[in-house]
């Protein structure tokens, strides 16, 4: 009988931390296909409509462990608290307002990017590459650019993880952005990667 109690508690606690598991599991393949999505509107390219996600990808795990995981974590933290659909195309005033200025800014910067003096960082944001390559006359104006579009790109990555009620996610956003701008990035267009500058 005692056997059988600490077989129940050491279950129990597997379950417990399965289910933590989940709750703190970072959704990757729905934050690319978003990344690409608003990626393209800055861009101004026609991208495919946004779809709702409303699990994680959980291939890799058995429906039966899932199904009692998620199962106790409702038991045990109340259904209040229990995993929210994901969803990286949650609408927001906010988001639809960084985004649209990230898309009106984004063609004086594209001209920079083109002639190599900024280039996309490993964070997810823009950084002057090379000043000689921006006329005296255009400096202050590109410095000014490339900060307000860094700083609504922090802004939208923060924006993003608090719709989704994790705001631990936010690195892992940036991260992700970060690797589909240099995928989406033009031919000729400088990338950072560890410390180095890289051209495509």
């Amino acid at each position: 009988m005692r056997k059988i109690a600490i077989s129940l508690s050491v279950l129990t606690a597997m379950f417990v931390v399965a289910c933590v598991t989940i709750n703190v599991y970072f959704p990757e393949a729905a934050a690319v296909e978003a990344a690409d999505r608003i990626i393209d509107k800055v861009r101004g390219e026609e991208s495919a409509e946004p779809t709702t996600r409303l699990q994680p990808d959980d291939s890799d795990r058995s429906d039966f462990v899932y199904a009692v995981a998620s199962g106790l974590g409702h038991f045990l933290i109340g259904e209040a608290n229990a995993q929210e659909p994901v969803n990286f195309d949650k609408p927001s005033a906010e988001k639809a307002a960084l985004e649209n200025s990230l898309a009106t800014r984004f063609p004086a910067l594209r001209v920079y990017l083109d002639s190599g003096a900024i280039g996309l960082t490993d964070s997810g944001l823009l950084e002057i590459r090379d000043r000689n390559l921006v006329p005296l006359k255009d400096r202050n104006t590109v410095v000014q650019l490339v900060a307000a579009q860094n700083n609504d790109w922090n802004a939208l990555y923060a924006e993003i993880a608090r719709l989704n009620n994790h705001p631990e996610w936010q690195d892992s956003i940036r991260r992700t952005f970060a690797e589909r701008w240099v995928a989406k990035a033009d031919k000729g267009w400088y990338y950072r990667e560890g410390g180095t500058w890289k051209q495509k």
